[in-house]
Protein backbone atom coordinates (compact mmCIF):
# COMPACT_ATOMS: atom_id res chain seq x y z
CA UNK A 1 0.00 0.00 0.00
CA UNK A 2 2.87 2.56 0.80
CA UNK A 3 4.29 1.64 -2.47
CA UNK A 4 1.22 2.68 -4.37
CA UNK A 5 0.50 5.82 -2.22
CA UNK A 6 4.13 6.95 -2.96
CA UNK A 7 3.39 6.60 -6.97
CA UNK A 8 -0.15 8.63 -6.84
CA UNK A 9 1.84 11.20 -5.16
CA UNK A 10 4.35 10.99 -7.08
CA UNK A 11 2.34 11.45 -10.31
CA UNK A 12 0.20 14.28 -8.75
CA UNK A 13 3.53 16.18 -8.19
CA UNK A 14 4.30 15.79 -11.61
CA UNK A 15 1.38 17.26 -13.18
CA UNK A 16 1.00 20.03 -10.70
CA UNK A 17 2.87 22.47 -11.02
CA UNK A 18 1.65 25.42 -8.49
CA UNK A 19 -1.41 25.15 -5.70
CA UNK A 20 -1.79 28.52 -3.97
CA UNK A 21 -3.29 29.35 -0.94
CA UNK A 22 -3.69 32.61 0.67
CA UNK A 23 -5.40 33.35 3.66
CA UNK A 24 -5.60 35.64 6.73
CA UNK A 25 -1.98 36.40 8.20
CA UNK A 26 -0.36 33.83 5.91
CA UNK A 27 -0.07 31.94 2.55
CA UNK A 28 0.42 28.77 1.15
CA UNK A 29 2.22 27.51 -2.42
CA UNK A 30 3.27 24.35 -3.40
CA UNK A 31 5.56 24.35 -6.75
CA UNK A 32 7.56 21.84 -8.56
CA UNK A 33 10.96 21.74 -9.23
CA UNK A 34 10.89 18.46 -11.59
CA UNK A 35 12.99 15.60 -11.10
CA UNK A 36 10.27 14.53 -8.49
CA UNK A 37 11.13 17.68 -6.44
CA UNK A 38 8.43 19.27 -5.36
CA UNK A 39 8.48 22.35 -2.36
CA UNK A 40 5.84 23.98 -0.04
CA UNK A 41 6.22 26.93 1.12
CA UNK A 42 4.56 28.30 4.02
CA UNK A 43 4.36 32.24 4.40
CA UNK A 44 3.35 33.76 8.34
CA UNK A 45 2.94 37.27 8.99
CA UNK A 46 3.59 37.16 13.14
CA UNK A 47 1.39 40.07 13.24
CA UNK A 48 -1.45 38.57 12.49
CA UNK A 49 -0.63 34.79 14.48
CA UNK A 50 1.70 33.37 17.40
CA UNK A 51 4.67 31.44 16.38
CA UNK A 52 5.24 29.09 19.23
CA UNK A 53 7.25 25.87 19.73
CA UNK A 54 6.13 22.98 21.13
CA UNK A 55 7.20 20.09 22.91
CA UNK A 56 6.17 16.07 22.04
CA UNK A 57 4.45 14.37 24.91
CA UNK A 58 5.37 10.44 25.92
CA UNK A 59 5.74 8.47 29.34
CA UNK A 60 9.33 6.89 27.74
CA UNK A 61 9.39 7.89 24.42
CA UNK A 62 8.83 11.68 23.96
CA UNK A 63 7.66 11.92 20.53
CA UNK A 64 4.34 12.64 18.40
CA UNK A 65 3.34 13.31 14.78
CA UNK A 66 3.41 17.22 14.08
CA UNK A 67 -0.40 16.42 12.70
CA UNK A 68 -0.99 15.34 16.56
CA UNK A 69 0.81 18.06 18.17
CA UNK A 70 -0.50 20.83 15.41
CA UNK A 71 -4.51 19.27 16.66
CA UNK A 72 -3.81 19.02 20.17
CA UNK A 73 -2.77 22.28 21.01
CA UNK A 74 -5.57 24.04 17.85
CA UNK A 75 -2.94 25.33 15.28
CA UNK A 76 -3.80 26.11 12.32
CA UNK A 77 -0.29 25.40 10.85
CA UNK A 78 2.64 23.28 12.02
CA UNK A 79 6.05 22.10 10.67
CA UNK A 80 8.64 19.38 11.90
CA UNK A 81 11.15 21.20 14.62
CA UNK A 82 14.64 20.63 15.37
CA UNK A 83 16.72 16.91 15.10
CA UNK A 84 16.15 14.16 17.76
CA UNK A 85 16.83 11.14 19.80
CA UNK A 86 15.14 7.90 19.25
CA UNK A 87 13.76 8.73 23.11
CA UNK A 88 12.56 11.81 22.02
CA UNK A 89 15.20 14.22 23.48
CA UNK A 90 16.34 16.99 21.29
CA UNK A 91 19.91 16.48 19.60
CA UNK A 92 20.46 20.03 20.00
CA UNK A 93 19.21 23.30 21.67
CA UNK A 94 15.35 23.48 22.42
CA UNK A 95 14.58 26.13 24.98
CA UNK A 96 10.47 27.34 25.17
CA UNK A 97 9.01 29.75 27.13
CA UNK A 98 11.90 30.41 28.56
CA UNK A 99 12.41 26.44 29.58
CA UNK A 100 15.69 24.61 28.59
CA UNK A 101 14.58 21.26 27.01
CA UNK A 102 17.75 20.62 25.37
CA UNK A 103 21.64 22.48 24.81
CA UNK A 104 24.07 22.08 21.86
CA UNK A 105 26.92 20.05 22.08
CA UNK A 106 29.00 21.60 18.84
CA UNK A 107 28.52 24.98 17.94
CA UNK A 108 25.28 24.30 15.52
CA UNK A 109 22.83 26.45 13.81
CA UNK A 110 19.40 27.97 15.84
CA UNK A 111 16.37 30.41 15.51
CA UNK A 112 15.37 32.45 18.91
CA UNK A 113 12.60 34.74 18.86
CA UNK A 114 10.35 36.62 21.50
CA UNK A 115 6.79 35.97 22.19
CA UNK A 116 5.34 38.14 19.48
CA UNK A 117 7.36 36.87 16.74
CA UNK A 118 9.14 40.02 15.68
CA UNK A 119 12.56 39.59 17.48
CA UNK A 120 14.01 37.04 15.76
CA UNK A 121 17.82 35.79 15.44
CA UNK A 122 19.32 33.00 13.25
CA UNK A 123 23.14 32.19 14.01
CA UNK A 124 25.56 29.60 15.17
CA UNK A 125 25.26 29.19 19.09
CA UNK A 126 26.95 26.69 22.00
CA UNK A 127 25.78 27.22 25.68
CA UNK A 128 28.05 28.34 28.86
CA UNK A 129 26.65 25.11 30.30
CA UNK A 130 24.91 21.65 29.09
CA UNK A 131 21.64 21.30 30.69
CA UNK A 132 22.53 18.15 32.83
CA UNK A 133 25.84 19.96 33.97
CA UNK A 134 24.63 23.63 34.82
CA UNK A 135 25.39 24.10 38.12
CA UNK A 136 23.06 25.14 40.96
CA UNK A 137 21.96 28.60 40.81
CA UNK A 138 24.02 29.42 37.54
CA UNK A 139 21.95 29.85 34.57
CA UNK A 140 22.33 28.85 30.85
CA UNK A 141 23.53 31.28 28.96
CA UNK A 142 23.82 31.45 24.93
CA UNK A 143 27.38 31.97 23.44
CA UNK A 144 27.04 32.99 19.57
CA UNK A 145 29.17 33.28 16.76
CA UNK A 146 28.03 37.36 15.89
CA UNK A 147 25.32 38.09 18.57
CA UNK A 148 25.15 38.79 22.33
CA UNK A 149 24.10 36.32 25.07
CA UNK A 150 22.36 39.73 26.61
CA UNK A 151 19.87 39.46 22.64
CA UNK A 152 19.47 35.45 23.61
CA UNK A 153 18.71 36.32 26.45
CA UNK A 154 15.44 38.29 25.73
CA UNK A 155 14.57 35.50 23.32
CA UNK A 156 11.50 32.58 25.38
CA UNK A 157 12.28 30.69 22.65
CA UNK A 158 15.22 28.39 20.64
CA UNK A 159 14.93 25.75 18.46
CA UNK A 160 18.38 24.08 16.62
CA UNK A 161 19.58 22.74 13.54
CA UNK A 162 21.89 23.01 10.99
CA UNK A 163 23.31 24.55 9.24
CA UNK A 164 22.29 28.11 8.92
CA UNK A 165 21.92 28.79 5.36
CA UNK A 166 21.73 32.19 4.87
CA UNK A 167 22.90 34.79 6.96
CA UNK A 168 22.51 38.77 6.57
CA UNK A 169 21.02 38.38 2.85
CA UNK A 170 23.77 36.47 1.90
CA UNK A 171 24.70 32.38 1.45
CA UNK A 172 26.57 31.25 4.08
CA UNK A 173 29.63 29.92 2.14
CA UNK A 174 30.94 27.33 4.56
CA UNK A 175 29.37 25.07 6.71
CA UNK A 176 32.53 23.60 8.13
CA UNK A 177 32.21 25.80 11.52
CA UNK A 178 28.89 23.52 12.18
CA UNK A 179 31.04 20.16 12.30
CA UNK A 180 27.96 18.22 10.28
CA UNK A 181 29.16 15.47 7.34
CA UNK A 182 29.77 16.25 4.56
CA UNK A 183 27.37 13.51 3.27
CA UNK A 184 24.47 15.87 4.81
CA UNK A 185 25.02 18.44 2.90
CA UNK A 186 25.91 17.20 -0.66
CA UNK A 187 22.96 14.43 -0.81
CA UNK A 188 19.50 15.35 -1.77
CA UNK A 189 17.40 14.74 0.82
CA UNK A 190 13.38 15.76 2.18
CA UNK A 191 14.12 19.13 3.83
CA UNK A 192 12.64 21.71 6.31
CA UNK A 193 13.99 25.07 6.36
CA UNK A 194 12.68 28.55 8.14
CA UNK A 195 13.87 31.58 7.38
CA UNK A 196 13.00 35.38 8.26
CA UNK A 197 12.01 37.85 5.29
CA UNK A 198 13.40 41.99 5.55
CA UNK A 199 9.67 42.84 6.03
CA UNK A 200 9.16 40.20 9.13
CA UNK A 201 7.62 37.48 7.67
CA UNK A 202 8.56 34.01 8.52
CA UNK A 203 9.06 31.24 5.66
CA UNK A 204 8.82 27.75 6.25
CA UNK A 205 9.96 25.65 3.50
CA UNK A 206 9.63 21.88 3.30
CA UNK A 207 10.91 20.09 0.29
CA UNK A 208 9.65 16.78 -1.03
CA UNK A 209 11.13 14.26 -3.14
CA UNK A 210 12.12 11.28 -1.80
CA UNK A 211 10.59 9.11 -4.02
CA UNK A 212 10.51 5.48 -2.32
CA UNK A 213 13.69 6.97 -0.42
CA UNK A 214 15.60 6.83 -4.12
CA UNK A 215 14.83 10.26 -5.78
CA UNK A 216 14.76 13.82 -5.94
CA UNK A 217 15.23 15.89 -2.82
CA UNK A 218 17.68 19.12 -2.53
CA UNK A 219 20.94 19.31 -1.12
CA UNK A 220 22.02 22.40 1.45
CA UNK A 221 23.58 24.35 -1.54
CA UNK A 222 20.67 23.81 -2.91
CA UNK A 223 18.41 24.61 -0.42
CA UNK A 224 20.55 27.72 0.65
CA UNK A 225 19.88 29.34 -2.68
CA UNK A 226 16.06 28.22 -2.18
CA UNK A 227 15.71 30.19 0.70
CA UNK A 228 17.18 33.42 -0.74
CA UNK A 229 15.30 33.42 -3.76
CA UNK A 230 12.31 33.10 -1.99
CA UNK A 231 13.14 36.46 -0.20
CA UNK A 232 14.92 35.64 3.12
CA UNK A 233 17.43 37.94 4.69
CA UNK A 234 18.44 34.58 7.31
CA UNK A 235 17.59 31.41 7.28
CA UNK A 236 18.20 27.83 9.18
CA UNK A 237 17.91 23.74 7.74
CA UNK A 238 15.85 22.13 10.00
CA UNK A 239 15.33 17.94 10.88
CA UNK A 240 14.63 16.68 7.48
CA UNK A 241 14.49 13.24 5.70
CA UNK A 242 11.28 11.24 7.54
CA UNK A 243 10.71 13.92 9.71
CA UNK A 244 9.55 16.70 6.83
CA UNK A 245 6.03 17.65 7.66
CA UNK A 246 3.91 20.81 6.38
CA UNK A 247 0.11 20.73 8.22
CA UNK A 248 -1.86 23.48 7.33
CA UNK A 249 -5.23 23.89 8.03
CA UNK A 250 -6.04 20.19 8.69
CA UNK A 251 -4.13 18.18 6.60
CA UNK A 252 -0.28 17.08 6.42
CA UNK A 253 0.34 19.11 2.87
CA UNK A 254 4.07 17.33 2.04
CA UNK A 255 4.20 14.05 0.88
CA UNK A 256 5.89 12.52 4.04
CA UNK A 257 7.89 9.15 4.01
CA UNK A 258 7.81 8.13 7.68
CA UNK A 259 7.17 4.48 9.38
CA UNK A 260 3.58 5.60 10.73
CA UNK A 261 0.30 5.78 8.57
CA UNK A 262 -1.92 8.64 9.77
CA UNK A 263 -4.62 10.09 8.02
CA UNK A 264 -3.81 8.71 4.46
CA UNK A 265 0.40 9.72 4.95
CA UNK A 266 3.27 7.92 6.00
CA UNK A 267 4.49 9.88 8.86
CA UNK A 268 6.99 10.24 11.42
CA UNK A 269 6.80 10.96 15.42
CA UNK A 270 8.95 13.69 16.53
CA UNK A 271 10.18 15.62 19.42
CA UNK A 272 9.49 18.99 19.00
CA UNK A 273 7.20 20.78 16.26
CA UNK A 274 7.05 24.72 15.97
CA UNK A 275 3.28 25.96 15.74
CA UNK A 276 1.08 29.06 13.63
CA UNK A 277 -1.78 29.67 16.10
CA UNK A 278 -4.19 32.58 15.85
CA UNK A 279 -3.57 35.71 17.76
Amino acid sequence: MKFLVLLLSAIFYLWTASVPLVLYGYSYECFSRGNFTSIHVLTVDPKEHVIVPVKANGKKIKRETVRNLAIRHGAIAAINGGFWKANGAPAGVLKIDSFWYGTPTKPRGAIGWSHDGQKVIIDQVLTNHSLLDCPEGEEIAVISASTSSDEWKMLEHIVGGVPVLVRNEALVQDYSTEETLETFLTKTHSRTAVGIKKSGEWVFVVVDGRLFGLLGGMSIRALSKLMLELGCVDALNLDGGSSSTLFVEGSVMNESYGKIWENGKFVQAVSDAILILDR
